[in-house]
């Protein structure tokens, strides 16, 4: 009987061990997107991005008119690498032209992916619908 509880206990802990091992491995980023307001023909997104490894070398892509697109140069100042406490922060101007074309109204997937391209976290973006003059 005592071998037996021995048993289940080391299985628990070992399933616990696992449990922590496996969210470790996911990671804690998190890609945070801000919709503003569209200022001169341009639309505002506040891009940040925490739980990064401080100097992490990271980029931003979306799908654009159908391509897959490396859009961390586009971002004022540009997504390149996260910062001594882990983050990124920037905008990211979208101009009206670039959404009649590429980035058409409605919800797009952003991922955050490091240097080899492995995606870190993805937040959904809503492109609004041009407001009617």
């Amino acid at each position: 009987m005592v071998a037996k509880k021995r048993l289940v206990g080391m299985a628990a802990a070992l399933g616990a061990l696992f449990l922590l091992s496996s969210i470790a491995m996911a990671g804690g980023a998190k890609l945070m997107l801000d919709v503003g307001d569209v200022k001169k023909g341009r639309l505002q997104v506040k891009i940040s991005a925490s739980g990064l490894k401080a100097g992490q070398e990271v980029g931003l892509r979306t799908t654009m008119g159908g391509v897959l697109s490396d859009v961390s140069f586009l971002a004022k100042p540009a997504i390149e690498k996260a910062d001594d406490k882990g983050m990124v922060s920037s905008t990211w101007g979208i101009r009206g032209r670039t959404i009649k074309r590429l980035l058409k109204p409605g919800e797009h997937m952003v991922e955050l992916v490091d240097a080899d391209g492995n995606m870190l976290a993805s937040s959904k973006l809503m492109i609004p619908k041009p407001m009617k003059k």
